[in-house]
């Protein structure tokens, strides 16, 4: 899994949210990441593949919504195509906070929502309006101003249904500052031998209570994620270089040719080779 980072988000465009169709170009990683803003995960069509919102993980579900909360850390693995397809709705916190007109972001949950669902008919449509004109890219007036109406609807929508007064859990809090800076250091060194003992040291924790407090907002111990971030960095140079595979097992943190290629396989159901021969052709998309 390549390495998380703050993602400072440009929102420049004429709506004040910002709104992606991602397209169907095959295999796409979304790199382990959180942001000033909330995301809006919608399965458009079909089931384009796996978010993962703090430790949890969803099977994205066409007509389903997926709420990633501010500065959360999430990421995506999806397989896109003419029947699988994920519009992403970004809103940013400075906007959102004129809207509500307040000082601190509500919590929003429950993170997964079927719209087609009695009480979230409203937010569908809402959805559904900017979805379809991301898509079409339209240019009219009328369009524009359709979409401005929805985003509204929308903030609407989830302040009314969706807004947490109660116990929150960790999947809906943002990444406290001793997990941003573990998560980094696994980042920048995970080419290199990296001591997870040493890491928790340094954070004034034990290793047992370090491995149970990474898990609770990752998902995973630190040693399985730094495992991830290695398999999916090598699986991007498989995709964008023309490196050897052994070259690719050395810069990504394997001990040997061999364990990639077994790991590797564990993964993904094919080769490193394979992979390479079916996937690297279809990095076109943006």
């Amino acid at each position: 899994m390549p390495r998380p980072y703050h993602e400072r988000l440009d929102f420049t465009t004429v709506l004040p949210l910002r709104v992606i169709s991602h397209g169907t170009g095959g295999p796409k990683m979304v790199l382990p990441h959180w942001h000033q803003a909330v995301e809006l995960a919608y399965a458009y069509r079909g089931h384009p593949g796996t978010v993962h919102i703090g430790s949890s993980s969803y099977e994205l579900t066409e007509e389903h919504l997926y709420v990633v909360n501010s500065e959360v850390v999430h990421s995506y693995e999806t397989f896109l195509d003419e029947e699988d397809q994920i519009i992403t709705l970004l809103l940013p916190q400075a906007w959102l906070r004129n809207v509500v007109a307040n000082e601190q972001l509500p919590i929003w949950g429950p993170l997964e929502l079927d719209l087609r669902a009695e009480p979230y008919q409203e937010l569908a449509r809402s959805v559904h309006t900017l979805a379809t004109n991301a898509v079409m890219e339209p240019d009219e007036r009328a369009d524009y101003l359709a979409s401005l109406g929805a985003e509204y609807q929308l903030v609407g929508q989830l302040l009314k249904h969706l807004t947490v007064n109660g116990q929150v859990n960790s999947d809906q809090l943002p990444l406290p500052d001793p997990l941003r800076q573990a998560v980094t250091e696994i980042q920048n060194n995970y080419g290199e031998a990296v001591s997870i003992a040493k890491m928790a040291e340094q954070l004034n924790y034990s290793s047992v209570y370090f491995s149970r407090y990474f898990k609770e907002y990752m998902g995973v111990s630190p040693k399985v994620y730094l495992g991830q971030i290695r398999l999916e960095r090598a699986t991007q140079l498989l995709m964008t270089s023309q490196e050897s595979i052994q070259s690719i097992a050395m810069k990504t943190g394997f001990r040997t040719e061999k364990n990639f290629f077994v790991t590797f396989k564990q993964r993904y159901q094919m080769t490193p080779k394979t992979y390479r021969e079916k996937y690297a052709a279809e990095q076109s998309w943006s």
